[in-house]
């Protein structure tokens, strides 16, 4: 029965070739992007879990402020905000961040003739409580009050919530494609199954050559969404290391469920065709 289902099968397919092939494409063309879509979901994942850490807001001191005074400073802004978290930034921490961000004050710095005012870090989850602080005499300025990590994190909360949505369209329209390939097939065979049910062939017998005729170009629509996500996937991550930004990379088992998905999809729509047709011949 194996035999003669793969043999009756391989001739179905010699008929349709050139359809199957383009089928099978078409077929491959949503799981593809589908599984590109779970890889950049995950690679969103780190990033939206940004969009809930606490924002960061620096306060520049005056610099004449002495340190017992400058701790007793805090301490009191502490008392007065139990949901700030103040930390004070070291000297050479200040120095490091100006050489950095300002490169033309090195000379300044290393001369050691310039004051730097004592800087202080409010980690709170409402960063515009900290524009209390501006207009006091011992604060000389209050930095950004606007996350960069927060409104990145809820950027791509938000785009990982649309890639997430468009793979799950994909996949419909990958399914929906196998049911109407299947469909066409039995239906342009109808006569040769109808004929074979006259004379006694098991459903078995019947079922054989079409489960074989679709999995063959499943297989090829698998193996054709795995090179292709790994292509746009190692696109998209050469495109985020110019950024300065993390590789984005398809795990092993994201490729297995894109080869599976390729072939179950068409295998489950023939079989469910299959029993309908079956019912609706046993009906007649």
């Amino acid at each position: 029965m194996i035999r003669h289902a793969v043999a009756e099968g391989l001739v179905i397919l010699r008929e349709r070739a050139a359809v199957s092939l383009v089928l099978a494409f078409s077929l491959a063309v949503p799981v593809a992007l589908a599984g590109v879509g779970v890889a950049l979901h995950q690679w969103l994942d780190p990033i939206a879990g940004m969009a809930g850490e606490k924002s960061s807001v620096a306060v520049l001191l005056h610099p004449q402020m002495e340190s017992g005074e400058r701790r007793r400073w805090i301490a009191d802004r502490a008392s007065e905000n139990p949901e700030w978290k103040i930390s004070e930034v070291s000297n050479s921490d200040v120095i490091g961040r100006l050489q950095r961000w300002f490169p033309y004050l090195e000379d300044l710095i290393d001369t050691g003739d310039s004051t730097l005012p004592p800087l202080i870090e409010i980690q709170t989850d409402d960063p515009d409580s900290v524009a209390v602080l501006d207009g006091r005499e011992e604060v000389l300025a209050v930095g950004p009050r606007s996350s960069i990590q927060q409104t990145l994190g809820q950027v791509a909360g938000r785009l990982a919530t649309v890639v997430g949505v468009l793979s799950g369209v994909l996949l419909a329209s990958a399914l929906l494609l196998a049911a109407v390939w299947v469909h066409l097939e039995l239906y342009r065979h109808a006569d040769e199954i109808a004929i074979m049910r006259l004379v006694g062939a098991t459903e078995g017998t019947i079922r054989g050559p079409f489960l074989v005729a679709v999995v063959i170009p499943g297989t090829v629509a698998g193996l054709l969404a795995i090179v292709g996500s790994m292509m746009l996937v190692a696109s998209f991550s050469r495109l985020t290391s110019s950024l300065g930004l993390s590789e984005v990379t398809i795990s092993t088992p994201v490729l297995v469920l894109q080869g599976a998905v390729c072939v179950l999809l068409p295998l489950i729509a023939a079989g469910v065709t299959l029993a309908r047709h079956s019912r609706g011949a046993a009906e007649s």
